[in-house]
C-alpha cells in the first residue's frame, strides 16, 4: 500500500468527504473520523480486504478519537467471509486481572487487560492479506510523541509486544505503581475467541449479532421477537401507539439483559430461553397498549447499564463481497483516565462494567469478561449480506440498532430515511425515555407523557455507520447527527 503523509490524508479526507453518503459499485466504508475513512479507502483501493481496512482504520481512530477507542480498549467484530458464506464474530472484550478486586471507575485500578490490539492481530491473522506494518504506519504518521514511538514498535514488533515483550514491562509497572492490578500472567493469557454469533430471524432477514457478553444478540433478538407479534404497520411510523409499543418492548429486553448479561464462562446465559417464542410471547402480553407499565412491577430493578456513547464503529464492503462491522471502546468518555507513561496509551475501566450483585454471569472473576453493550450487526437476506451497521452510546446500542431495522423492514423506509429519523430509547432502569431534542414532536412528547412515560432530553443518540448491499449497488452512510465521512468507489 502506497502511503501518504498526514497532511494529504486531511486535506483529501475534508475534499472528497462533504456529506454522509456515498454510493459505490465496489466497496465502501463508513467511519466516525473523515481521515480514518480516507486512509480505509486507500487500503480498500489498493486491493487490500475489509479486514485489512478494518485494522488501519482502528489504529487510526485510537489517534484521532482517543476519548473513544485505542490501544487500551477492546471490542467485537461481525464479519461475512465471501468466500465460505459464513459469518463469524470475534470477542475481544478485556478481561479482568486476577488481582482484582474492587469495581473501580477511574484511575488504572478500574482498567481491565485490554484486548484492542489482540483482536486486530487475530483478525488480521485469519481473515486479512496485506502485511501488518503497511496497516499500522498510517495511525503513526498521525500520532506524535509516545504514542507515535508505541505503534512503530508493534508495527514492527507486532502484536505480541504488548502482552508478552518489552512493551508488556513497561505496561505493568506503569500501571502498579498508580495502584492497578496487571500482572505478566493476566497479560499473557489474554485471548480473543471466535464465538458464534446469534441469528435472528426477522421478516424474512437474518440478523447476526455477537453473543454475550455482547448484548446484541441478546437484546436486540428480544426487541425484535416481541414487537413482530404486533400490528405495528397499521399503527403507522414514529406515531405514539408504535413508539410506546416499541419502548415497551425496550424496557422487557433490558431487564432480561440486565439479569442475564455475561461472560458465559462465569455463569450460564440462557439463550435459548431468553429467545425462545414463549418468552417473547409471555413479555408481549404484560405490555399495557394505554399506559406504561413500571419496571418494578414486572422485575425485580437490574443494575444501571453504562449510557456512554464514547465508543466508535466501523462499517466496510470490499470487492470480494466480505463485510466487517465492528465496534471497538475504551467505556466512559476517555476510559479510565490513566495513560501510561512512556507508551501513550490511555486505559479502559472496563471494571465499572462488573455487576456487584453475587452468583451472575456478570460478577467479577479473573478471566471474565465483563457484560458490554457494544452490537456490530450484519443482515442477510437468502442468505446474501445487505446491511453492515453500528453504533456507538452504550445502553442506546441496541435500542438505535432495532429502530433502524424496524423503520426498514416493517415500515419501508430507506437506509438514510431511517438513519435520520427521530431516535428514542428506553432502558429497566432509569424509567425515562431517552428523546433526541429538537427532533421530537411535541406533540408526540405530549402524547407519550399522557400514557405514563418520563422523558428527558438528549442532544443526540448514537452515531450509526452503515453500509447497505442492494443490487450490486453498496451505499455508505454516515450519521448526519456527527462529523464522521462515508467513502466508497
Amino acid at each position: 500500500m502506497r502511503l501518504v503523509g498526514i497532511a494529504a490524508v486531511l486535506l483529501l479526507a475534508t475534499n472528497i468527504f462533504a456529506g454522509s453518503q456515498v454510493t459505490a459499485t465496489h466497496a465502501a466504508i463508513a467511519t466516525s473520523s473523515p481521515a480514518a475513512t480516507q486512509i480505509g479507502l486507500r487500503v480498500l483501493k489498493s486491493g487490500g480486504n475489509a479486514i485489512d481496512a478494518a485494522v488501519a482504520v482502528s489504529f487510526a481512530l485510537a489517534v484521532l478519537e482517543p476519548q473513544s477507542t485505542g490501544l487500551g480498549g477492546g471490542g467485537f467484530l461481525t464479519y461475512y467471509d465471501a468466500e465460505s458464506g459464513g459469518v463469524w464474530t470475534l470477542d475481544f472484550r478485556e478481561t479482568a486481572p486476577a488481582a482484582a478486586k474492587v469495581l473501580a471507575s477511574k484511575g488504572a485500578a478500574s482498567a481491565c487487560v485490554p484486548g484492542f490490539l489482540a483482536g486486530l492481530d487475530m483478525m488480521h491473522r485469519r481473515f486479512g492479506s496485506r502485511p501488518w506494518r503497511d496497516l499500522t504506519t498510517p495511525a503513526q504518521l498521525l500520532a506524535k510523541d509516545d504514542l507515535a514511538k508505541t505503534l512503530q514498535r508493534i508495527g514492527e514488533q507486532g502484536a505480541h509486544d504488548f502482552y508478552d515483550g518489552d512493551l508488556t514491562h513497561k505496561l505493568i509497572e506503569a500501571v502498579q505503581a498508580a495502584g492497578g492490578s496487571f500482572s505478566y500472567r493476566d497479560l499473557r493469557e489474554y485471548k480473543p475467541v471466535w464465538r458464534a454469533p446469534v441469528r435472528i430471524d426477522f421478516r424474512g432477514y437474518e440478523i447476526y449479532a455477537p453473543a454475550p457478553p455482547a448484548a446484541g444478540g441478546l437484546a436486540l433478538g428480544t426487541v425484535l421477537k416481541i414487537v413482530n407479534g404486533l400490528d405495528l404497520g397499521t399503527s403507522g411510523w414514529q406515531s405514539t401507539k408504535t413508539l410506546h409499543l416499541l419502548l415497551e418492548a425496550e424496557r422487557r429486553a433490558a431487564i432480561d439483559r440486565d439479569k442475564f448479561l455475561g461472560d458465559p464462562t462465569g455463569g450460564r446465559v440462557p439463550m435459548h430461553d431468553l429467545l425462545s417464542d414463549e418468552r417473547a410471547a409471555f413479555w408481549r402480553a404484560s405490555i399495557d397498549p394505554k399506559k406504561v407499565t413500571p419496571t418494578i412491577a414486572i422485575a425485580e430493578p437490574g443494575a444501571v447499564t453504562t449510557t456512554s456513547g464514547h465508543t466508535t464503529h466501523v462499517s466496510i464492503v470490499d470487492a470480494h463481497g466480505n463485510v466487517v462491522s465492528l465496534t471497538t471502546s475504551l467505556g466512559d468518555d476517555g476510559g479510565s483516565g490513566f495513560v501510561v507513561p512512556g507508551l501513550g496509551v490511555l486505559l479502559n475501566n472496563a471494571m465499572s462494567n462488573f455487576s456487584a450483585a453475587p452468583n451472575t454471569p456478570n460478577t467479577l472473576q479473573w478471566g471474565n469478561r465483563p457484560a458490554s453493550p457494544l452490537s456490530p450487526v450484519i443482515v442477510l437476506r437468502g442468505g446474501k449480506p445487505v446491511l453492515a451497521i453500528g453504533t456507538p452510546g452504550g445502553a442506546t446500542i441496541t435500542t438505535t440498532i432495532a429502530q433502524i431495522l424496524l423503520d426498514m423492514f416493517v415500515f419501508k423506509r430507506t437506509l438514510a430515511e431511517a438513519i435520520a429519523a427521530p431516535r428514542w430509547s428506553q432502558q429497566a432502569t432509569p424509567e425515562e425515555i431517552w428523546y433526541e431534542n429538537g427532533r421530537a414532536p411535541q406533540a408526540t412528547l405530549d402524547a407519550l407523557t399522557a400514557l405514563g412515560h418520563g422523558i428527558t432530553a438528549r442532544e443526540a443518540i448514537g452515531d450509526v455507520q452503515a453500509v447497505s448491499i442492494d443490487r450490486g449497488k453498496l451505499l455508505a452512510i454516515s450519521d448526519p447527527r456527527h462529523g464522521g465521512a462515508a467513502g466508497g468507489y
